[in-house]
């Protein structure tokens, strides 16, 4: 065991360490609260730099929410600063799925439907977006099935159908398939799906929801984005896997 392995051994407890030193194939890490999670995949990324040769421009570090993303980013560059790695922090692939698949369809934006300057849609853009537009809704086979009666109003009908449309983009849901079903309420839902995607195309716009799924849609569409991405980060270190929707672990794979 080197020094600098012996000095972290100091710090961290025996499963602490037996979950830095653990470099070689997937690791799946159990912990609990207060258990040091965040300090134990700080010392691994530091062991993969300094022991295993590991860029950490070449490092993939995600986690669920923008809080643990900002402790991290903190983390982690305050500890490389201390033991003088010279690395640059908008080169490192470090933040929450969201950020960083909004990077990757900034990065490639030219094989996506997106334009210069596209809007970004929250959850409140996105359910009065559609509550403008909820006629073009109404107006397909079977909508009411998705999003309720007209008599419920617009919003109601805008809100239900928010909920629906983020559920297939989440999901990553197959559109040709729901389109086919024999049930009329999912072919009504693959309908108002790609009619919303329609309206989107046409005013340059991406909801927060829709993040995930179009950075998938373009590392599935797009090889070379594919073989691109994956060169560049060597190792993948995630933060609480359990509360990543099923498009993200796509995306991880």
């Amino acid at each position: 065991m080197t020094p600098s392995t012996t000095a972290l051994q100091s710090k961290a407890n025996s499963q602490q360490l037996e979950a830095i030193l653990a470099t070689d194939g997937p690791v799946l890490i159990i912990a609990g609260p207060g258990s040091g999670k965040t300090f134990t995949l700080v010392e691994r990324i530091v062991y993969l730099i300094t022991h295993k040769g590991v860029a950490p421009e070449s490092l993939l570090v995600v986690t669920f929410t923008d809080k643990a993303a900002r402790e991290l980013t903190t983390r982690i560059s305050n500890r490389l600063a201390d033991l003088d790695i010279q690395f640059n922090l908008n080169e490192m692939y470090l933040g929450t799925f969201h950020s960083i698949c909004l990077r990757l369809l900034e990065d490639f934006r030219e094989f996506t439907r997106l334009k210069r300057s596209f809007t970004l849609f929250d959850q409140f853009d996105q359910q009065y977006f559609l509550y403008q537009r909820m006629k073009e809704f109404r107006a397909l086979p079977d909508a009411q099935l998705v999003m309720g009666e007209d008599q419920s109003g617009r919003w109601m009908q805008s809100e239900n159908l928010l909920k629906w449309l983020n559920k297939v983009g989440e999901e990553a849901l197959d559109v040709a398939a729901l389109a086919a079903a024999p049930d009329p309420e999912i072919r009504a839902l693959a309908a108002c799906f790609i009619k919303y995607q329609e309206l989107l195309l046409e005013h340059n716009s991406l909801d927060f929801s829709g993040i995930q799924y179009e950075a998938l849609q373009l590392l599935q569409t797009h090889p070379e984005v594919l073989a691109h991405a994956s060169w560049k980060p060597r190792v993948c270190l995630c933060s609480r896997p359990a509360r990543i929707c099923f498009s993200s672990a796509r995306r991880s794979a």
